[in-house]
């Protein structure tokens, strides 16, 4: 009897364990599988034929590959959890992802579609800077890694070196931005602080400078994080202390031109560093005229300079987060998303 009863509570014990599921129109959006990869230093959205996918960074030192839709981790790859193993950049371009990582000295390609090492090399010793891509007759070709003192450009099919560059006073100009556009050269950007800015022009070819212009930027301490390069190569910084845009052509012109933003009926935050936030869909094309500038910690406006006018196309007044994303066209579409 007393095996009976142990039994039949056995099996009430089994029929009692709690179960989950979920209903079959919520299949896909709360069933996820949870893994974690580490906060986000780097994030960029690949588009391909039948594939979406989410390429990342994070501060655990980890390279994966999610999908966008899901959030599955597609692959992933761990290096050391030291300073040693940090991400400093990355770039991604086709099915390639460039990183640079253990304080700017190892450089690799990724292969996305499955996680694979293209290649890797050990960079010049150097304090790391910026990282670009750069295009050359319709097709991006090599890699600049921009350092303290020097600018380099890597073979993006192999991380083979093409020339390295020393920077014309690099021991007083700090060289902070890289950009290209296809039309075969590559600038280096410096700033002094409160003093001026050192533009360097390259011969993509064969690293010659092309020309060098200096500007005087008394109200200007750094360009990362400030400054960005819109439209056909014009540099545009926020200057807080006239209220205003400076902008300057880099292929064309050697004096800032201000553009008051009053005139748009804008104003920067107390206290507040503001930056330009643009968009180059595509390195062997010009960055695109719309941008983003962010005026306070909840205010962004999405401003265009087209032929020399600045114009207002939205205002964002109570927003938190703002970001430009490919469409995937073959023209390198744009869009722009945010978080109110």
């Amino acid at each position: 009897m007393a095996a009976e009863w142990a039994s039949r509570f056995w099996l009430w014990a089994v029929l009692l364990i709690p179960v989950a599921a979920v209903y079959e129109d919520q299949v896909g959006k709360f069933d996820w599988r949870q893994q974690y990869v580490g906060k986000l230093k780097f994030a960029s959205l690949e588009f391909s034929p039948g594939s979406k996918k989410l390429v990342v960074a994070t501060e655990k030192n980890v390279i994966a590959a999610l999908n966008s839709r899901t959030g599955e981790i597609l692959w992933r790859h761990v290096d050391k959890g030291t300073a040693e193993g940090a991400v400093d950049a990355m770039l991604l371009h086709g099915q390639d992802a460039i990183t640079v990582s253990s304080g700017g000295r190892i450089m690799r390609s990724w292969e996305t579609n499955i996680g694979g090492l293209n290649w890797e090399i050990t960079l010049d010793s150097g304090s790391f800077q910026a990282l670009g891509l750069v295009g050359l007759q319709e097709s991006v070709r090599y890699i600049a890694v921009l350092k303290k003192m020097t600018l380099a450009l890597h073979h993006l099919s192999s991380g083979h070196l093409k020339w390295v560059e020393h920077l014309p006073e690099s021991d007083s100009i700090h060289y902070q931005m890289v950009y290209s556009y296809g039309s075969g050269v590559v600038w280096a950007l410096g700033v002094v602080p409160f003093s001026h800015v050192n533009i360097v022009k390259f011969n993509v070819e064969d690293g010659e400078i092309v020309q060098q212009v200096r500007v005087s930027t008394p109200w200007l301490q750094h360009l990362s994080g400030a400054c960005g390069v819109v439209d056909e190569a014009v540099l545009v910084c926020p200057d807080p202390s006239s209220r205003s845009l400076q902008t300057l052509a880099l292929e064309t012109e050697w004096e800032l031109r201000q553009i008051p933003l009053q005139s748009l009926d804008l104003e920067f935050g107390s206290g507040f560093q503001p930056r330009v936030l643009p968009t180059q869909p595509n390195p062997v094309d010009a960055s695109r005229a719309q941008f983003f500038l962010h005026l306070s910690p909840s205010h962004y406006a999405l401003l265009q300079y087209h032929y020399g006018t600045l114009s207002l196309l939205k205002n964002f007044p109570q927003t938190a987060l703002v970001s430009f994303a490919t469409t995937g066209g073959e023209d390198g579409g744009c869009s722009h998303g945010l978080s109110e």
